[in-house]
């Protein structure tokens, strides 16, 4: 890649980092949702008589398909985002590289031009 075109690619890396972002909050809102659901039927259960009891039921309760899908995903897309921000970081970190390696050849030029005269 060139130097020109490293603006444009982090520009698009950041782009998908807020998508992974936004995506995250939506499948958050999901987790927390039905977190809440299960807490209110746990809430309101009269069966259950203590700690123990509301402990294991809402253990059960999270093993729900819906449930588990919810946080599956959730989780995936949290990976997601960490590997977009690995790659963010390394487009970053190149573009730098590839200034400085331009300033000391900048550098070397004027110096042999010194040197000559």
């Amino acid at each position: 890649m060139k130097l020109i075109d490293y603006p444009v690619m982090i520009a698009e890396k950041q782009r998908q980092l807020l998508q992974t972002e936004q995506h995250i909050r939506r499948l958050q809102d999901i987790v927390n949702r039905l977190t809440a659901e299960i807490d209110t039927a746990i809430a309101f259960d009269t069966e259950l008589k203590n700690d123990a009891q509301r402990k294991a039921k809402r253990l059960e309760l999270m093993k729900a398909p819906d449930f588990r899908r919810a946080a599956a995903n959730l989780q995936i897309t949290q990976d997601e985002r960490a590997e977009i921000e690995i790659d963010l970081s390394l487009l970053r970190n190149q573009f730098s590289v590839l200034k400085l390696q331009l300033r000391e050849a900048i550098a070397t030029r004027e110096l042999q031009v010194v040197d000559a005269a």
